[in-house]
């Protein structure tokens, strides 16, 4: 499916026979005994709509009772993505721009769609269990940073066969051959690794955060350390990264 959102319609689709199957209604009423935030709402269809429409105190308690259902019910992680397609529908716009420029063999087959749905998804589980204040926006967020992840390979793939196979003189007077800043900084990071000014998890952190888009409160608990921590450790790797670069 070329330059479409065709998979957001089809997911409307399939949360409306969803929200009308009977098993599914049954395991709702469970989750409003679980959740007292969830208690006044009616049906799946009328959670979604609540969540869309309620003041951001009451739409936020609302998703944090369905991320704490995540972990153990399919059911929850369909309903926080049907919370989400708005917001994807921005990734998927760009995504089709991206494929248009890099890889148009994507374009048509489904690639692009389930590139789409399957970071959507991961972006779920990674948020499930905790209760992270604007939890749509990290969650989107999140999204976009597992969609950089995947598209990272071929650009690059896409970068080192256009360059492979130009002539040399072309490629030395052509004004169009673009270093993208990412390249600079990867180099930069390796330059500073081998002569000892940055350690290897120096460096990665300093990627994860200043290229990824990942915060020292995202980092703090994988990395086993604080927020404050994680913040230290990355300004110290920067003065020493900008001390280098000085002294060049």
């Amino acid at each position: 499916m070329a330059d479409s959102d065709l998979v957001l319609a089809v997911l409307d689709l399939e949360w409306e026979r969803i929200v009308r199957c009977r098993q599914h209604r049954r395991e709702f009423e469970s989750w409003r005994s679980q959740a007292p935030h969830l208690a006044e709402i009616e049906c799946l269809a009328e959670l979604v709509e609540r969540i869309d429409s309620a003041p951001v105190e009451e739409s936020t308690e609302m998703v944090w009772a369905l991320l704490e259902l995540v972990a153990e019910s399919e059911l929850a992680t369909r309903a926080m993505l049907q919370v989400i397609v708005l917001g994807l529908g921005g990734e998927l716009a760009w995504l089709n721009r991206w494929s248009h420029r890099t890889d148009p063999s994507l374009l048509g087959g489904g690639d692009i769609d389930q590139m789409l749905v399957v970071s959507g998804l991961e972006a779920i589980a990674h948020a499930a269990g905790h209760r992270r204040a604007w939890p749509i926006c990290s969650i989107l967020r999140r999204t976009h940073r597992v969609l950089m992840r995947e598209v990272r390979a071929p650009e690059e793939w896409h970068d080192r066969v256009d360059l492979e196979g130009a002539d040399d003189d072309a490629i030395a007077g052509s004004a169009q051959v673009e270093v993208r800043p990412e390249t600079m900084l990867l180099e930069l990071f390796r330059q500073a690794s081998d002569v000892g000014v940055l350690a290897p998890r120096g460096a990665r952190l300093l990627w994860l955060m200043g290229v990824d888009g990942y915060t020292s409160s995202e980092l703090a608990e994988p990395l086993g350390t604080t927020p404050r921590a994680v913040a230290t450790r990355r300004l110290r790797a920067e003065q020493r990264l900008t001390r280098m670069v000085s002294a060049a």
